[in-house]
């Protein structure tokens, strides 16, 4: 039998060896920029540019598959306030109008607070990868809206698009992590297309069945404790470098 760190080695061999092989592809694009950009030649500084991409999307291809290959372990359930998870997609409104010309709209139903117990980390990626791929569904000018709903049955959190959703990847990596994510907090996602175009994101959630700690309180990973103007969360950071780098895109082509 073997032990459980021999057992995880190989795994944790390969994360290695990628990452290594990633920091040498970035290397060798920065030492590409700083001798190649001074001539400031345009199909040079596109070049550069679809090497930054590919390397960022190659890092966040692998490091989600790496995610999948890793066993299901349970998961220790707390409470998540989603209408704070909203407020980090809220806080990006203005930014994602003026890079990329795409309306976003947050709509909490008029809800001030709304517990569920889950995972915060594992319901910020969910978020995550809904929006980002949202954002690269719809064209200029398109709209997306975030809605929170809940009723006597259950909660519902919904991303929807007038684009044509894709996930990114052959593999459909994101898409296979949000439904994993949701098998392990016993959440129900479906796509839905809506008419004439886009996607409809329909997170289901059970109502909780046992109460919450009294007094409890809720924070994000990365969020300080008095966030102002400066300050950002993980998920706000992802999303805006998801954000930049289509928009250099869309200038790219």
């Amino acid at each position: 039998m073997c032990r459980q760190d021999e057992a995880g080695f190989p795994q944790k061999q390969l994360e290695t060896a990628f990452l290594h092989s990633l920091r040498l592809l970035e290397q060798n694009r920065e030492y590409l920029q700083m001798h190649l950009q001074p001539l400031k030649d345009a199909r040079t500084a596109q070049a550069l540019e679809d090497m930054e991409q590919e390397a960022a999307r190659l890092e966040r291809t692998f490091r989600e598959l790496m995610e999948l290959s890793a066993p299901e372990g349970p998961v220790q359930k707390r409470p998540v306030d989603l209408c704070r998870l909203l407020a980090q997609l809220e806080g990006l409104r203005g930014e994602i109008d003026a890079q990329s010309s795409t309306k976003l709209t947050v709509d909490c139903g008029g809800l001030e607070q709304c517990l569920v117990w889950g995972d915060r980390e594992m319901a910020e990626q969910i978020c995550f990868h809904l929006l980002s791929n949202a954002l690269r569904a719809v064209a200029p000018g398109g709209n997306i809206q975030v809605c929170l709903r809940q009723t006597g049955q259950d909660i519902r959190l919904t991303i929807e698009d007038d684009g044509c959703r894709r996930f990114l990847g052959g593999a459909q990596a994101g898409l296979l992590l949000c439904r994993r994510y949701c098998r392990q907090l016993g959440w129900e996602l479906a796509l839905l297309p809506r008419t004439p175009q886009g996607v409809r994101a329909e997170l289901t959630l059970p109502l909780p069945t046992r109460p919450f700690p009294i007094e409890t309180t809720v924070e994000f990973r990365s969020q300080p404790s008095h966030p102002d103007e400066h300050s950002t969360t993980a998920l706000q950071h992802q999303l805006r470098r998801e954000l930049y780098l289509l928009t250099r895109r869309h200038a790219g082509n």
